[in-house]
């Protein structure tokens, strides 16, 4: 149904307002006009009509009394015959009257729609029986929210978003966690480090919106509010929270001029402000005023920091420092301007300004140096710093043309870009960082500049389009002063221009100083030259023999603090590693609710000011280790491969897949620079790792903890990470990782045991993917969505400091909650206010779907016999659905419609009171469904409940002894007891709640514990190139008894078995192992058993269709076991028609059933070991044909698969059940003896084929 966004909802508040400004106009509104959400069919009505009728009969005989009020129904009305439905209106009044809380109960009238009585789940020598009751305990029924109630005058929706944690709850959050991103410290970045020490120096501190400024500032906050709750008031200043606005100088200017202090020379008053370049613009007009106090001193610490609209569009963080410059040019003689470039220069800096004798505006780069983490040299209080030299030259001493730029991240990127260029060019070019903007000595500049120098090049910031800047006019100033005399005068100084926040990459930088070196004394156009960059650069770690791991995550994924973990772990184990690190991480906030990339620099050597910053080194072609968790958000949008190194890793953290499931989530572009650049694929699921250590501490804590229980918390997947990155970057593994973590997270929750526990089970949960380079480089797009899909930016959007604000209650909004028939209301009525998707097909679903139409649905087993066998074909006309031979159809069935009407009837639910879910593709929407649309579409109610539905139940129960037996259920004692439960009995969510009825579940919990109904695979039987817009299943039903003698069906198939031609049917594709050869001529041997058949008949299509086009192909082998010919020779007609066509070449039946001595599969593959050896190992034939031995064939330097043509290898696949594998394997490996190899040496040839992808399984 309806998707609504939360992000569009005050967009559209005036709307809102508005409409409900008409007044009794808004109240006279008709609810006639509102259907229920979900609109009953006939059928339905008439269900839940009987069921109804065959209450109130019921509850008459047993003299209850029972209302009309109670006998009401939303779905259908009763009247003298049952049949006729009140109208909309009055349904709606009802709905309004009871509210969304449940309807009374009613007994059911069937007892064995219930769990069986006296299940007998013994354990320790007690009987689990007398627990069964027919209906649910009336007095546990939660009362209904008000706000559940849709009433004329309370229609309005609230508008207000939903509240994370309190800054409380975070700071216990983050210290909590203190063993995964360590003890916090103003030591590591230099925005903190400066923050730290302006509050060690001054006597007042005014702060200017530290949240929207990175944090700077937030320190002196926190010390300030810490030093109020303690009393601690001596010796530490003032701290004044501001807003940037118009005049927000006047206050610290107003704070400076008030009396008091002494006529020492010593300054009473040294006030700071710590702001950024939207502040530090603010405040110019109370700056310029002010000529500065003999018994005051301002020094104000700017970051250069500024969130900008990107070429007038996307909101970027980065440098302002066109605005910065023209400010700072506009203060009179009485301020000294200082710039920083690096960290630890800012550093420095800000020191300095506190013992400088002016007033000091510093500017250092806060948007990228002042970010990174790593290790700093903070000078403590009063601690003297040398002055700063105004200008620092980078270059040959015989340069003819400087490239002067202001200190800061355009100067560091210029000179890190500048060391690596050939010494050709560098012999002409030489770079100027200007580091004082105020007071420098026109002899200092002449100092600074060699007398070989011909031309200066001015690259500044500028605004408002005009093509020189202050720093542009300052040098010209000074160059024609009188201290340039005669031919020391360079003949010309020519600006270049920036646009305010543009930032240069590595490769325009070097084409600008290649330019440069060649071009003396000619003025550039800085467009032409990044136009003529061609991406290519030197590498800028190359001389410091530095290496780059990065990272791509969700903001919200339990391991976004992987990049912080390892860096602390690098850092806090150098003299293990001899590595120093630099991690600079950045935000895109607006993407997917918060899209994180952190970039760590490994050096050997500790950081110098030649060092390239972190965001310039790590553009492209550099990662030696690149991690992608939560691929399914990051690889949506963006593509991060293009920053990978060739012969780099990939680690992708992937939750739930597989490798064939990695392999169908890849875009075609993202194989073919997999492939380009040769990478490693790793795949682990960190997620499941800390489930399998959760699972272990609890059984065995002798039941002090229960399964389920976080007794290892989610974050601990960045640690599962970590070892993974580890082993990759510093080649250590086993008992040697383990001792090395110890000291990182040794105090980490990791589960039983510890530290080595974490190891080993992350390493055995490492996959290889060893992917086919030549194959994945000519990967295309696999459907149209994914060929008309948008480009995806290779780097980052820079656009927060930090996680969205809004992350933090991703967890909270994500619970569904009950709503009304308003809710949905709203939703078409305000359609674009809340984003309303009408025409979502399973916005529920993370996959891509598409809805299929029934065309034949045909039993294929006589109706006489005990398996139902049948053949469903699906129309794809009018869909993009294109599926490779091999691929399997997910099909999202639903549950039955009289066993959901029936479960809502006795839990006594009202079956048209609308919930919202929350979406799983986009956060921060919610689907409107009905409950039963929600429990038939979505929960799988009748599927197997996990232990922690036995615990939570345990929470709800009222009754002493339901509540004690469900709590011993789901203890690690109660172990056997579930397992009966579940996989004998086979008890489902609806029979456990029978089973204890005490413990009622409102809906919105219901559908938070209830696991959602997934999509049943099966593989596709027809090959789309010979059947066209269709796509042919195989099917058997499953159905069996339980011991008690329940009845038990399978959730899908039962759904299939019942459709008919013209239904409609929602289904997704996924991967498989099951894929053709890549050459035509290759021998395919395929075994199916039953309806393993399936991907078979797709080969055979496939292979035949190519035939009748004239394509030489393969040969075919066939092995298909089934019980009775008679009953189950699938596809019987067409295979003996095939053979017959010479498309396939053998066929090897087994119908064990059919004589006396049973024969499978197995035994026909043994008889036929000359033929499978042939194909299977067409080496073999080869050695013997010259006159060789086959026992040699396997030995290094006489004959492998590298001599053998590649069409003649044949391929081996399995479909079917698991039980007969073992036995398959020893009949090919049988038939490899025969041939005169050795037991040994035939199953290294089996591991062979194995590795070759020539030996598939796909068994179940």
């Amino acid at each position: 149904m309806a998707a609504t966004s939360s992000q569009s909802l005050y967009q559209s508040a005036a709307i809102f307002a508005g409409g409900l400004a008409i007044g009794a106009g808004t109240l006279a509104l008709s609810r006639a006009a509102f259907a229920p959400a979900h609109k009953p069919n006939k059928s339905i009505k008439r269900k839940v009509s009987d069921a109804k009728l065959r209450t109130a009969d019921a509850s008459k005989s047993s003299s209850t009394a029972v209302t009309a009020k109670n006998t009401a129904t939303a779905l259908a009305g009763i009247t003298a015959d049952g049949r006729t439905d009140p109208p909309a209106s009055q349904q709606l009044d009802h709905v309004d009257a009871k509210g969304a809380g449940p309807a009374a109960p009613a007994k059911p009238e069937l007892p064995g729609h219930v769990a069986p009585n006296g299940v007998d789940a013994t354990a320790g020598g007690q009987k689990l029986t007398g627990l069964v009751n027919a209906q649910p305990i009336n007095a546990a029924a939660p009362e209904p929210e008000p706000a559940n109630r849709a009433k004329h005058v309370d229609a309005r929706m609230d508008l207000s978003t939903v509240q994370g944690p309190s800054e409380a709850e975070t700071a216990a959050k983050i210290a909590a966690q203190s063993w995964l991103l360590g003890i916090s410290s103003t030591k590591l970045t230099s925005t903190a480090a400066i923050d730290s020490i302006a509050y060690g120096n001054s006597t007042a501190i005014f702060s200017y919106e530290s949240q929207a400024n990175g944090g700077f500032g937030s320190f002196s906050e926190q010390e300030a509010q810490l030093a109020a709750e303690k009393g601690w008031f001596k010796g530490r200043p003032s701290v004044f929270k501001m807003q940037t606005r118009s005049g927000a100088g006047n206050a610290i200017i107003g704070y400076l001029n008030a009396k008091g202090g002494s006529s020492s020379t010593e300054p009473t008053k040294v006030v700071t402000a710590l702001t950024n370049a939207a502040g530090f613009a603010a405040m110019a007009p109370a700056l310029v005023s002010y000529h500065g106090s003999d018994n005051a001193k301002l020094v104000l610490q700017v970051s250069a920091a500024t969130h900008a609209a990107e070429h007038g569009q996307e909101l970027n963080i980065t440098n302002d420092y066109a605005s910065i410059l023209s400010t700072a040019a506009a203060l009179g003689d009485s301020f000294e301007v200082v710039l920083s470039a690096t960290r630890q220069e800012a550093v420095d800096l800000a020191q300095y300004a506190y013992q400088s004798p002016k007033n000091v505006v510093h500017i250092f780069d806060g948007a990228f140096a002042g970010r990174e983490v790593g290790t700093l040299n903070i000078p403590t209080k009063g601690q003297k710093v040398d002055a700063p030299e105004p200008f620092l030259f980078t270059g040959s001493p015989k340069a003819q043309t400087v490239l002067v730029v202001p200190s800061g991240s355009h100067s560091q990127a210029a000179r890190a870009v500048l060391v690596t260029l050939p010494p050709a060019v560098r012999h002409n070019v030489a770079l100027l960082s200007v580091r004082s903007l105020r007071d420098w000595d026109e002899a200092d500049l002449r100092k600074a500049l060699p007398k070989s120098v011909e031309s200066l090049h001015v690259l500044e910031e500028v605004s408002g389009g005009v093509v020189a800047g202050q720093l542009y006019e300052d040098i010209v100033s000074s160059v024609f002063d009188v201290e340039f005399a005669g031919s020391d005068i360079p003949s010309h100084v020519f600006p270049l221009a920036l646009a305010p926040g543009q930032n240069l990459t590595a490769a325009e930088l070097s084409k600008l100083l290649e330019t440069l070196s060649g071009n003396h004394n000619a003025a550039l156009k800085l467009q032409d030259v990044i136009d003529e960059a061609d991406g290519d650069h030197a590498d800028l770690l190359a001389l410091s023999g530095a290496s780059v791991l990065s990272f791509f995550d969700s903001e919200i994924s339990p391991t976004a603090p992987l990049a912080q973990l390892t860096a602390r772990a690098i850092r806090d184990r150098g003299s293990d590693t001899q590595l120093h690190a630099r991690l600079l991480s950045r935000y895109d906030n607006f993407e997917a609710s918060g899209i994180l990339r952190s970039d760590i620099i490994l050096s050997s050597r500790p950081e110098s000011a030649a060092d390239a910053p972190i965001v310039l080194a790590a553009e492209e072609n550099v990662a030696k280790v690149l991690v992608v968790s939560d691929p399914a958000t990051t690889l949506r949008s963006y593509a991060p491969f293009q920053s990978l190194a060739r012969g780099g890793t990939v680690i992708f953290n992937t939750p739930g897949w597989d490798v064939a499931e990695l392999d169908s989530k890849l875009r075609a572009e993202d194989k073919r620079v997999l492939a380009q650049k040769s990478a490693r694929l790793l795949l682990i699921d960190a997620a499941a790792v800390v489930e399998k250590l959760n699972t272990k501490t609890a059984n065995a804590s002798g039941g002090k903890a229960k399964v389920g229980d976080n007794v290892v918390p989610a974050e601990i997947a960045a640690a599962v990470l970590l070892v993974a990155v580890l082993r990759v970057q510093l080649n250590i593994s086993g008992a040697a990782l383990a001792a090395f973590l110890k000291r990182v997270i040794g105090t980490a929750p990791v589960g039983i045991n510890g530290v080595e526990g974490l190891v080993l089970a992350a390493e055995s949960a490492i996959q290889l993917h060893a992917f086919n380079d030549e194959e994945w480089s000519r990967a295309e797009p696999i459907s149209e969505a994914e060929q008309n899909a948008p480009l995806r930016p290779t780097q980052i959007r820079y656009n927060g400091f930090g996680p969205n604000p809004d992350a933090a209650t991703v967890g909270i909004e994500a619970a569904p909650f009950r709503s009304t028939w308003a809710q949905s209301a709203w939703q078409h009525l305000f359609s674009e206010a809340y984003d309303t998707k009408l025409d979502s097909l399973r916005p529920d679903l993370p996959e891509q779907t598409w809805v299929v139409e029934v065309t034949e649905n045909r039993r294929l087993t006589p109706v006489d016999y005990d398996r139902n066998v049948f053949h469903m074909e699906l129309s794809t006309k009018g869909t993009d659905l294109k599926y490779e031979v091999g691929e399997a159809l997910g099909v999202h069935g639903w549950n039955d419609e009289e066993e959901v009407a029936e479960f809502i009837r006795w839990a006594g639910f009202d079956a048209d009171e609308i919930v919202n879910a929350p979406s799983l593709t986009e956060a921060g929407k919610h689907e409107s469904r009905t409950v039963f649309q929600t429990l038939q579409q979505n929960l799988d109610i009748f599927g197997k409940p996990p232990k922690r539905f036995y615990e939570e139940l345990g929470k709800l129960a009222t009754n002493r002894d339901e509540a004690r037996w469900l709590r011993f259920i789901s203890s690690a004692e109660g172990s056997y007891t579930f397992k009966k439960l579940s996989e004998i009995e086979t008890l489902t969510y609806a029979d456990v709640l029978r089973m204890f009825p005490s413990a009622r579940l409102p809906v919105d919990q219901l559908l938070t514990l209830v696991e959602p109904i997934k999509p049943r695979h099966y593989s596709i039987a027809s090959a789309q190139a010979a059947v066209g817009e269709s796509i042919h299943l195989l099917i058997v039903t499953v159905d069996w008894k339980t011991p008690s003698g329940s009845p038990r069906y399978g959730q899908c198939t039962r759904y299939l078995s019942q459709l008919k031609p013209g239904a409609k049917v929602t289904v997704s594709l996924k991967p498989s192992v099951m894929k053709l050869p890549p050459i035509d001529s290759q021998p395919i041997i395929m075994a199916g058993l039953g309806t393993g058949a399936a991907p078979f008949r797709a080969f055979i299509q496939a292979r035949a269709h190519k035939k009748a086009q004239g394509i030489d192909v393969g040969p075919l082998v066939y092995y298909f076991g089934s019980r009775y010919r008679s009953a189950e020779y699938l596809y019987g007609e067409e295979l003996e028609a095939y053979t017959q066509d010479g498309v396939i070449q053998h066929m090897g039946l087994a119908f064990s059933r059919d004589t006396s001595k049973k024969v499978y599969i197995q035994h026909k593959i043994l008889e036929d070991g000359d033929l499978l050896t042939q194909y299977l190992g067409p080496e073999i034939e080869k050695l013997e044909a010259a006159g060789g031995k086959a026992e040699v064939v396997l030995q290094d330097g006489l004959i492998n698969d590298e001599d053998v043509e590649e069409g003649k290898k044949g391929y081996f696949f399995v479909c079917g059940p698991t039980w007969p594998v073992p036995d398959i394997h020893e009949a090919l490996v049988g038939a490899f003896v025969k041939k005169g190899l050795t037991k040994d040496q035939a199953e290294k040839k089996m591991e062979a084929l194995k590795e070759d992808e020539r030996y598939v399984l796909e068994v179940y």
